[in-house]
């Protein structure tokens, strides 16, 4: 019976705004019941299946293994040289960018601090819920994923690697948006400000703004070229001082910014109003 009820009063709280959900955690009302199965009791979970592993958990999308070349002969310099990558095993990818109401349960629960963020300008009197949460720091993106493991045994959550998100964003395209090769700006926000997540349609593997909206800090280091690079999907490898490559372009930023293969680099210590994330989970 008291599991009937955790599981019940779960399905109930989740689409009410993100106040009562922070409220309901600093009352102890909700626990770290999945709402949907999550992979991490089932390992074979098909691709395409969504899960999150707790109520306030992101919601996240399973990703297939395969191959694909990374990089573009038609980008700038340090798209180059274009090189294969195979991803061995399947891993899950945020189905949206990290929002203001699931960064701010992180707040709440005293880990991820708002103060910062606020003084660099917060949400930028655009409004926070399902907006992407911004002006966060490298840093701030990785309190956030300690905080996730902190709901799960294992540690899975971490920022992508720069290989996972092109992977990710291309999703089985070869063209350089993954509905083509000409510019939809019915298909990606490169308006005048940011917008709640979901409005545009997901690309072919159930994913929503990779292409737009906010740029996204992943896992890896910056280097200007594809030389060398990891053809695993890895990292490339950390060194504390580096800077930090985004990916997916931004609301403010032009058609070619907004390319699968385009990258962009910044300190980890910086705070934009362009800046967001998307979190990774292990399988």
């Amino acid at each position: 019976m008291a599991e009937w009820i955790a599981v019940h009063l779960a399905q109930i709280m989740e689409p009410l705004s993100s106040y009562w959900i922070v409220a309901a955690f600093m009352a102890g009302a909700l626990c770290c019941v999945p709402t949907t199965p999550s992979v991490s009791e089932d390992a074979g979970a098909e691709p395409g299946t969504t899960f999150r592993d707790c109520p306030v958990c992101p919601e996240m999308v399973v990703v297939p293994e395969g191959s694909f070349m990374m990089g573009s002969n038609k980008g700038d310099f340090d798209e180059k040289p274009v090189h294969a990558v195979t991803i061995t095993e399947p891993f899950a990818v945020g189905k949206y960018e990290v929002m203001w109401d699931e960064w701010e349960v992180c707040v709440a629960e005293a880990m991820c601090d708002n103060g910062p963020v606020n003084e660099a300008g917060g949400d930028n009197g655009w409004g926070k819920g399902r907006r992407p949460v911004i002006e966060v720091s490298w840093h701030d993106a990785q309190i956030f994923v300690a905080w996730l493991n902190t709901k799960v045994p294992g540690e899975p959550y971490r920022l992508l690697s720069e290989a996972e998100w092109e992977y990710a964003a291309r999703a089985g395209a070869t063209t350089q948006f993954s509905w083509g090769d000409d510019f939809d700006s019915s298909k990606a926000n490169d308006g005048n400000k940011l917008v709640p997540v979901g409005q545009y349609s997901p690309n072919g593997l159930g994913l929503y703004d990779m292409h737009g909206n906010a740029l996204e800090w992943v896992r890896d280091c910056y280097r200007d070229s594809y030389s060398d690079a990891p053809t695993d999907g890895s990292s490339v490898s950390e060194t504390s001082d580096c800077l930090r490559v985004l990916r997916s372009g931004a609301w403010s930023y032009g058609p070619r910014v907004l390319r699968s293969s385009d990258r962009y680099e910044m300190p980890p210590g910086d705070r934009i109003n362009i800046l967001g994330f998307r979190i990774a989970r292990t399988l």
